[in-house]
Order: structure tokens, then C-alpha cells, then sequence
């Protein structure tokens, strides 16, 4: 099934939390260097390892919560971190049977431009806002082998809302985009490629 462009309204409540990114950050297994990117910081770091730790390449939370404040910032593979995540994942893979994955993307500094300016990616999105206020703006599709980062688009989007809590965005593969932070903000974009589907089941105990 082939992706179309579309917004949805307040669909989504509560996916995600500033309260859920507070108890992410503080479990420090899962904040390793290869989870966690921050497109702007190229400087190295060092911290203790207490004696038991078992991956010494992962963000003191202290250390994380201040490069947050002053970063665009965001977290891969985290479809399974909630059940709420996996759920909406799941439904995505059962909609257009092919795997999906969820990237919690956080700017509390609205001064920040996007690193990518406008861009197309090369899986489909749907992109949903959890916290704050962005504009998402999106144009119509491209030539896959163009550069796809920090593009310049004088025509207009087909797509220009002003998205708040619970709502969605779908951008199918090669569409250029742009996110604009209003507010502090954070939003989960959940890719869509691939025929690899995840183990779903949500084990309770």
C-alpha cells in the first residue's frame, strides 16, 4: 500500500511524555552513543564507569539532560521502549505490512534550526507530535537521487500545518520537508521500510 501525504488531528494523545523521555534518559543502559545522536556535538566526552558497567559508552544522564537543553537531539530504536510506541508501531506494520521503527526527536531550544533544513528521507514517516508546538511543511515529491538534505524549495507545500499534542503527519518516502519548533518540543517519527517485521507481542507479567 502506497503512502499518501495527510494530517490528522488530535488522534493521538499522550503517545509520549516529557515525563516518559525523563525515565528514558535515566536508564543509562539504553542512552549508548550508537541510540542517542546528536547531529551538532562532535566533541568527546569522558565520564566514571562504576565497576559495574557493563557498556561504558553510554550518556551519564546529568550529562544528557544538559546537552538536551542546548540540541536538536534524537533516540533510535525505541518502537519497543513503551507499550504505547509498540502498539502504534504494530498497527503501522499491519496497515502497510512492512517494518517499522520509532525515533524520538527532541528541540527545547527553539533558536535551534533543523539540521537537515528541508529534506526527504528515503523510508516513509508518519510523524507524531507529543509535546509543544511545530510547523510541518511539505512539498511534493522529488527525484530520489538528488541530495536530500537542506534543499531550497521556492514553490509551495502541499502541506503547511501548525501541529500540537495528539496530532499526526504523514510523509511518504522522497517528499521534502520541514519542521519548524514553535515551542520546546518533542515528536516521535515512526520509518516505514522494509519487509523485516518486528516481534510485536507485548508481554505482560
Amino acid at each position: 500500500m502506497k503512502m499518501k501525504p495527510k494530517y490528522k488531528q488530535s488522534a493521538f494523545k499522550s503517545l509520549f511524555t516529557w515525563k516518559d523521555l525523563e525515565t528514558l534518559i535515566n536508564i543509562r543502559p539504553l542512552m549508548s552513543l550508537e541510540r542517542v545522536v546528536i547531529p551538532a556535538v562532535n566533541q568527546s566526552f569522558r565520564w566514571n564507569c562504576d565497576k559495574w558497567m557493563m557498556n561504558p559508552r553510554t550518556y551519564p544522564a546529568k550529562l544528557l539532560r544538559e546537552l538536551i537543553e542546548d540540541n536538536v537531539c534524537y533516540f533510535c530504536d525505541m518502537s519497543r521502549y513503551t507499550e504505547q510506541l509498540n502498539a502504534f508501531a504494530s498497527s503501522l506494520e499491519d496497515e502497510y505490512n512492512q517494518s517499522a521503527d520509532a525515533h524520538i526527536y527532541v528541540c527545547r531550544n527553539t533558536k535551534i534550526k533543523h539540521p537537515f533544513g528541508i529534506h526527504f528521507d528515503q523510508s516513509d514517516n508518519v510523524i507524531v507530535q507529543c509535546e509543544g508546538t511545530t510547523n510541518f511543511k511539505v512539498w511534493n515529491e522529488v527525484d530520489s537521487n538528488i541530495n536530500p538534505g537542506n534543499m531550497n524549495i521556492s514553490d509551495n507545500p502541499i502541506l503547511d500545518v501548525d501541529m500540537n499534542s495528539g496530532d499526526a503527519i504523514w510523509i511518504p518516502k522522497y517528499y521534502p520537508h520541514l519542521a519548524t519548533s514553535a515551542t520546546s518540543r518533542m515528536s516521535v517519527s515512526f520509518p516505514i521500510s522494509g519487509d523485516n517485521l518486528q516481534e510485536r507481542d507485548w508481554v505482560k507479567i
